[in-house]
C-alpha cells in the first residue's frame, strides 16, 4: 500500500504548484513509508508557507478538548495556526487567505466522533482549493455501523449524515462531505495505490503511529468504535491510564460481577476479563477503579458499536442508581441514553443496523478502491 503523501509530488507535478502558496493541513502522525514527518518531506519540496493543525495540536500531544494556541514550528520556521478552539467554532478565512491551495494530510480512524472530520469538513465549507493525500481507513472499508446523525444531534464530534462507523477513505469521505453539504471549492485527491476496501490496519503491513494521546495502540482505535460513547457517562474510558477504551470501569462496580454477565452474552470477536485501575487523570483521577479490559480476539467479527451498547446495557441493569448519563452522549450516540435499557436494547440495535445498510449503500458512489 501506497499512502497519498509518498504519491504526492508525482500526482501533484503537473499542477504547477511551484509558484503557488501552499499551506499543509497535518499532525505528528503522518509519515511518508520510509517515516519522513508529512511536514519535513513536503517542505523540502513544495512551496508551504503556513502550517496547520487540528485538535491535540501539531504534534499530537494536546489533551482531548483543551485549546490548541498558534505557535512557530522549530523545525521549519513556518507559523502553525491552530484549526482547533475547545467551542468548536468555525475555521477563520482569514488564515489561509493568502493561500492558492490547502493540502490535508491527516491520518483518521474512521469514525464520526474523531475531530478531524470535523476539521475537513470545515475547510471544505471555506472553499478554499483542498487538496487531500489520501490514507486507509484502520477499520476497513467494507463494515458500516451505527445510526445516521441527526441533524439536530450535529456538533463538532458528529457531523450529520454520518454513522459512527462508514468504511469510507479520509478522501472518499472528503467528496462525501463535497456532495452532502453541497461545497463548491475546488476538491483534489491523490489516491492511495494497492489498497482494497478490505484492509484493515494490519494489512497495511505499516506501524499504529499514535494519531492522538489515547489512540496509542491499534486495538484501542478499534475498540473506540464503540467505547468512546462512554465519554457520555460517569464511567471512566481508561483515559489516565496506559490502555484507553481497552479498560473501562468505575468505583462502584464489581469487576469479577460484571466479567460473568457480560461473559454470558456470547459476543463476538472480543472478550473481557476484570481489572482494577487507578486514572492519572480524567474521571476518577487517583481513585481506585473497577471494571473490564477488552482482548480483541477477531477484528474482523468484531462490532465494538453495538458491543459497547449491549455492556452498557448490563451495567445499567446492574447499577441503576450508580451509572448516569451526562449531555454528550446523545451526540455522540446518535440517541438518548435510554437506548440501553433492557426493553429498548434490541429495537436500538436494529434501528442502527438498518441505518448502516441505508448508508452502505450510499457511500458506493463515492468509494475510489475496490475490494
Amino acid at each position: 500500500m501506497v499512502s497519498g503523501l509518498d504519491r504526492a509530488l508525482e500526482a501533484l507535478g503537473g499542477m504547477h504548484l511551484g509558484s503557488k502558496r501552499l499551506g499543509l493541513v497535518t499532525n505528528a502522525a503522518s509519515f511518508t513509508a520510509d517515516f519522513q514527518s508529512s511536514k519535513s518531506y513536503l517542505c523540502k519540496n513544495l512551496p508551504i508557507t503556513d502550517l496547520f493543525a487540528p485538535e491535540h495540536g501539531l504534534g499530537s500531544f494536546v489533551a482531548d478538548g483543551k485549546e490548541v494556541a498558534d505557535q512557530r514550528d522549530s523545525e521549519t520556521g513556518l507559523v502553525v495556526h491552530s484549526l482547533y478552539g475547545s467551542d468548536g467554532g468555525k475555521v477563520d478565512a482569514a488564515v489561509c487567505a493568502d493561500l492558492d491551495y490547502l493540502i490535508f494530510d491527516i491520518q483518521d480512524v474512521g469514525l464520526r466522533f474523531y475531530t478531524y472530520i470535523a476539521t475537513l469538513r470545515q475547510l471544505l465549507e471555506l472553499g478554499k482549493p483542498l487538496i487531500v493525500l489520501d490514507r486507509p481507513n484502520p477499520l476497513g472499508g467494507l463494515v458500516v455501523e451505527g445510526p445516521i446523525l441527526e441533524s439536530r444531534l450535529e456538533s463538532f464530534v458528529g457531523p450529520s449524515g454520518l454513522p459512527v462507523r462508514y468504511g469510507l477513505t479520509i478522501g472518499e469521505l472528503a467528496f462525501w462531505m463535497q456532495s452532502q453539504y453541497g461545497y463548491t471549492g475546488e476538491l483534489s485527491l491523490v489516491e492511495l495505490s494497492g489498497y482494497k476496501r478490505s484492509d484493515l490496519w494490519l494489512d497495511t503491513a505499516q506501524p499504529w503511529i499514535m494519531t492522538s494521546p489515547a489512540l496509542s495502540h491499534l486495538q484501542g482505535v478499534f475498540l473506540y468504535a464503540g467505547f468512546c460513547m462512554l465519554e457520555g457517562t460517569n464511567l471512566s474510558e481508561g483515559r489516565g491510564t496506559s490502555a484507553p477504551f481497552e479498560v473501562f470501569g468505575a468505583p462502584f462496580i464489581d469487576s469479577y460481577r460484571l466479567s460473568a454477565e457480560v461473559g454470558k452474552l456470547g459476543l463476538q470477536g472480543v472478550v473481557f476479563t476484570p481489572v482494577s485501575f487507578v486514572p492519572s487523570q480524567s474521571k476518577y483521577q487517583g481513585q481506585l477503579c473497577h471494571g473490564l479490559y477488552a482482548h480483541i480476539l477477531d477484528y474482523h467479527l468484531l462490532r465494538p458499536f453495538s458491543v459497547c451498547l449491549r455492556v452498557l446495557s448490563i451495567i445499567q441493569r446492574m447499577y441503576p442508581n450508580a451509572l448516569t448519563f451526562n449531555a454528550h452522549f446523545s451526540k455522540l450516540a446518535g440517541f438518548g441514553s435510554e437506548a440501553v435499557w433492557d426493553d429498548k436494547l434490541a429495537a436500538v440495535l436494529q434501528k442502527a443496523e438498518q441505518e448502516s445498510q441505508t448508508f452502505m449503500k450510499q457511500k458506493r458512489s463515492f468509494e475510489r478502491y475496490g475490494n
